[in-house]
Protein backbone atom coordinates (compact mmCIF):
# COMPACT_ATOMS: atom_id res chain seq x y z
CA UNK A 1 0.00 0.00 0.00
CA UNK A 2 1.57 3.47 -1.09
CA UNK A 3 2.44 6.12 2.10
CA UNK A 4 0.31 9.01 1.89
CA UNK A 5 1.86 12.68 3.38
CA UNK A 6 1.08 13.48 6.34
CA UNK A 7 -1.57 14.87 6.90
CA UNK A 8 -2.46 18.15 8.43
CA UNK A 9 -3.39 16.70 12.03
CA UNK A 10 -0.50 14.71 11.78
CA UNK A 11 1.85 17.58 11.25
CA UNK A 12 0.57 19.31 14.73
CA UNK A 13 2.63 18.80 18.06
CA UNK A 14 0.08 16.70 20.87
CA UNK A 15 0.71 17.91 24.74
CA UNK A 16 0.60 14.41 26.55
CA UNK A 17 2.18 14.96 30.43
CA UNK A 18 5.16 16.73 30.64
CA UNK A 19 6.01 16.05 26.64
CA UNK A 20 5.38 17.76 23.66
CA UNK A 21 5.78 15.18 20.73
CA UNK A 22 5.76 16.33 17.01
CA UNK A 23 6.71 14.73 13.63
CA UNK A 24 10.25 14.69 13.29
CA UNK A 25 11.51 17.41 10.81
CA UNK A 26 14.37 18.60 8.88
CA UNK A 27 15.08 21.38 11.04
CA UNK A 28 15.16 19.15 14.23
CA UNK A 29 17.88 16.69 12.94
CA UNK A 30 20.99 18.60 13.28
CA UNK A 31 20.00 18.93 17.13
CA UNK A 32 18.66 15.90 17.70
CA UNK A 33 22.07 13.80 16.06
CA UNK A 34 23.86 16.40 18.92
CA UNK A 35 21.87 15.04 21.64
CA UNK A 36 21.82 11.47 20.62
CA UNK A 37 25.60 10.90 19.53
CA UNK A 38 26.56 9.34 22.97
CA UNK A 39 27.55 6.38 23.16
CA UNK A 40 25.50 5.16 26.01
CA UNK A 41 22.28 6.09 23.60
CA UNK A 42 24.02 3.61 21.22
CA UNK A 43 25.53 1.16 23.19
CA UNK A 44 22.70 -1.16 22.67
CA UNK A 45 22.26 -0.69 18.77
CA UNK A 46 25.11 -1.35 17.09
CA UNK A 47 27.59 1.01 18.48
CA UNK A 48 28.13 5.09 18.11
CA UNK A 49 28.21 6.24 14.70
CA UNK A 50 31.85 8.28 13.99
CA UNK A 51 30.02 11.65 14.16
CA UNK A 52 26.71 13.35 15.31
CA UNK A 53 26.80 14.10 11.13
CA UNK A 54 26.45 10.38 10.40
CA UNK A 55 23.93 10.38 13.01
CA UNK A 56 22.15 13.05 11.14
CA UNK A 57 22.41 11.43 7.49
CA UNK A 58 20.30 8.31 9.39
CA UNK A 59 17.76 10.68 10.92
CA UNK A 60 17.00 12.38 7.23
CA UNK A 61 17.28 8.86 5.04
CA UNK A 62 14.16 8.28 7.84
CA UNK A 63 12.49 11.46 7.00
CA UNK A 64 12.36 10.47 3.70
CA UNK A 65 10.52 7.41 3.97
CA UNK A 66 10.72 3.62 2.58
CA UNK A 67 12.53 3.21 -0.26
CA UNK A 68 10.00 2.09 -3.62
CA UNK A 69 11.00 -1.55 -3.04
CA UNK A 70 9.53 -0.90 0.17
CA UNK A 71 6.73 1.15 -0.40
CA UNK A 72 4.39 -1.07 1.58
CA UNK A 73 5.91 0.30 4.67
CA UNK A 74 4.89 3.17 6.76
CA UNK A 75 7.49 4.78 8.80
CA UNK A 76 6.57 7.26 11.37
CA UNK A 77 9.11 9.46 13.25
CA UNK A 78 8.58 12.03 16.19
CA UNK A 79 10.54 14.33 18.37
CA UNK A 80 10.28 14.85 21.83
CA UNK A 81 10.29 17.78 23.54
CA UNK A 82 9.61 19.02 27.45
CA UNK A 83 6.19 20.84 27.35
CA UNK A 84 7.55 23.54 29.76
CA UNK A 85 10.74 24.22 28.01
CA UNK A 86 10.15 23.09 24.55
CA UNK A 87 13.86 21.36 25.34
CA UNK A 88 14.43 18.05 22.33
CA UNK A 89 14.97 15.04 24.61
CA UNK A 90 14.72 12.70 21.65
CA UNK A 91 12.51 10.57 19.39
CA UNK A 92 9.99 7.80 18.55
CA UNK A 93 9.45 5.71 15.79
CA UNK A 94 7.55 3.07 14.14
CA UNK A 95 7.88 1.05 11.18
CA UNK A 96 4.49 -0.18 9.92
CA UNK A 97 4.49 -3.47 7.71
CA UNK A 98 2.97 -6.49 7.22
CA UNK A 99 -0.30 -5.92 9.44
CA UNK A 100 1.84 -4.93 12.73
CA UNK A 101 4.41 -1.65 13.99
CA UNK A 102 8.11 -2.11 15.36
CA UNK A 103 8.89 0.39 18.05
CA UNK A 104 11.64 2.34 19.02
CA UNK A 105 12.64 5.34 21.29
CA UNK A 106 15.69 7.11 21.73
CA UNK A 107 16.40 9.43 24.07
CA UNK A 108 18.97 11.92 25.20
CA UNK A 109 21.20 10.37 28.57
CA UNK A 110 20.39 13.25 30.69
CA UNK A 111 16.25 12.55 30.35
CA UNK A 112 16.61 9.00 31.24
CA UNK A 113 15.16 7.66 34.36
CA UNK A 114 11.98 10.03 34.37
CA UNK A 115 9.59 8.59 32.63
CA UNK A 116 9.53 10.23 29.61
CA UNK A 117 9.91 7.30 27.27
CA UNK A 118 7.12 5.41 29.36
CA UNK A 119 4.55 8.87 28.17
CA UNK A 120 6.13 8.53 24.76
CA UNK A 121 5.90 5.38 24.15
CA UNK A 122 2.47 4.84 25.49
CA UNK A 123 1.81 7.99 23.16
CA UNK A 124 3.15 6.24 20.19
CA UNK A 125 0.80 3.59 20.99
CA UNK A 126 -2.54 5.74 20.55
CA UNK A 127 -0.63 7.32 17.11
CA UNK A 128 -0.58 4.32 15.53
CA UNK A 129 -4.06 3.25 16.66
CA UNK A 130 -4.96 6.50 14.92
CA UNK A 131 -2.82 5.85 11.73
CA UNK A 132 -2.90 2.21 11.33
CA UNK A 133 -6.05 0.73 13.27
CA UNK A 134 -5.54 -2.45 14.64
CA UNK A 135 -1.72 -3.34 14.01
CA UNK A 136 -0.35 -5.08 17.32
CA UNK A 137 3.15 -3.35 18.11
CA UNK A 138 6.41 -5.63 18.75
CA UNK A 139 9.72 -4.41 19.90
CA UNK A 140 13.32 -6.46 20.19
CA UNK A 141 16.29 -5.32 22.34
CA UNK A 142 19.36 -7.44 23.79
CA UNK A 143 19.06 -9.66 26.56
CA UNK A 144 22.01 -6.65 28.32
CA UNK A 145 19.59 -3.87 27.95
CA UNK A 146 17.29 -4.11 31.29
CA UNK A 147 16.52 -0.67 30.74
CA UNK A 148 14.52 -0.95 27.51
CA UNK A 149 13.05 -3.97 28.50
CA UNK A 150 11.31 -2.87 31.94
CA UNK A 151 10.32 0.00 29.94
CA UNK A 152 8.34 -2.13 26.94
CA UNK A 153 7.00 -4.42 30.02
CA UNK A 154 5.82 -1.65 31.83
CA UNK A 155 3.58 -0.42 28.80
CA UNK A 156 2.07 -3.76 28.32
CA UNK A 157 4.77 -6.05 26.36
CA UNK A 158 5.16 -9.16 27.33
CA UNK A 159 8.52 -11.17 25.77
CA UNK A 160 7.32 -13.74 23.09
CA UNK A 161 9.28 -16.67 21.53
CA UNK A 162 11.02 -15.17 18.59
CA UNK A 163 10.10 -18.36 16.78
CA UNK A 164 6.44 -17.51 17.02
CA UNK A 165 7.21 -13.61 15.99
CA UNK A 166 6.24 -12.71 12.75
CA UNK A 167 9.22 -11.12 10.14
CA UNK A 168 10.27 -8.52 12.30
CA UNK A 169 13.03 -5.92 10.86
CA UNK A 170 14.71 -4.78 13.85
CA UNK A 171 15.22 -8.68 14.67
CA UNK A 172 18.80 -10.24 14.90
CA UNK A 173 19.68 -13.74 16.37
CA UNK A 174 19.48 -13.42 20.33
CA UNK A 175 17.31 -10.59 20.50
CA UNK A 176 14.41 -10.50 23.07
CA UNK A 177 11.47 -9.96 21.36
CA UNK A 178 7.81 -8.12 22.73
CA UNK A 179 4.67 -7.45 21.76
CA UNK A 180 2.22 -5.63 22.86
CA UNK A 181 -1.64 -6.52 21.34
CA UNK A 182 -3.19 -4.02 19.27
CA UNK A 183 -4.99 -0.60 21.01
CA UNK A 184 -8.79 -0.43 21.09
Amino acid sequence: MPVSPPSPESTASTLRGPLRLSPLIDTDLDAMAALLWDERVYQHIGGLPDSPALVALGLRRALAGPPDDHADQRWLNYAMRLAATGELIGRLEATVHDGIAEVAFLLGTAHWGRGHATEGLRWLHEEIARVSPGVACWATTLPENARSARLLTRCGYVPMDPATAPPLLTYDDGDLVFRRPAAD
